[in-house]
């Protein structure tokens, strides 16, 4: 029989780039979409790379929203593999409130089987900002 052992694990989340690509030009009027590809850094109990894609709305209010997919390659509490997290994001002039799931079924290596879902608080302007994932991962 498989046991789960549930994990609480802390980072910083950092982004090392974001190439971000208007739906029909920065001076579109608003409401207006755009995507990004991101890269991430993570340092802590997770040390690893990330890259992600982003599909964003951005609204006239200065409010806005963003969904996507984040590749995650590392090390999770020592333990050597990979996952698959769906971002979901709201952002506003002050800030920006991302959650996330890993997607079931995309872990591999050590971390198969994982499954567990976090959060995420930015201020505008950084390019760092704390990170935390609840998780399970078959023993």
């Amino acid at each position: 029989m498989t046991s789960t052992t549930t994990r609480t694990a802390n980072a910083t989340m950092s982004f090392s780039k974001w190439d971000e690509e208007p739906g029909w030009g920065p001076d579109a009027p608003l409401p207006r979409l755009a995507q990004a590809d991101v890269a991430f850094g993570y340092e802590g109990d997770l040390v690893a790379q990330g890259s992600c894609r982003y599909s964003l709305s951005y609204g006239a209010d200065g409010r806005g929203t963003a969904l996507g997919f984040e590749a995650i390659e590392g090390s999770l509490d020592g333990v050597e593999g990979g996952f698959v997290i769906r971002h979901e994001a709201a952002f506003t002039p002050d800030g920006v409130e991302l959650s996330f799931a890993i997607v079931e079924g995309s872990g591999t290596g050590g971390l198969a089987g994982i499954a567990g879902s976090g959060r995420s608080t930015a201020d505008h302007g950084s390019q760092s900002s704390p990170w935390s994932l609840t998780y399970e991962l078959p023993s």
